[in-house]
């Protein structure tokens, strides 16, 4: 099972970040609904802003790896 995710992390890394930033946030959320009955809609933007960098950086990688 790790080795399918390994593969599919190697062969599509902008839907691993996509689907790791998805997750995380659905886990994050739902703790903090548990804990406090609250949802902090600006964490939204701090996922965004991560998944963006995220995406320059695969970007830059790729760029790199192709010289």
């Amino acid at each position: 099972m790790i080795d399918k995710y390994k593969r599919f992390a190697k062969e599509h890394p902008y839907a691993n970040v996509i689907l790791v930033a998805v997750l995380a946030s659905i886990i994050g959320i739902s703790i903090e609904y548990i804990v406090n009955k609250d949802f902090i809609g600006g964490g939204l933007y701090t996922v965004l802003t991560l998944v963006l960098i995220q995406f320059i950086i695969i970007k830059r990688r790729k760029r790199k790896d192709e010289d």
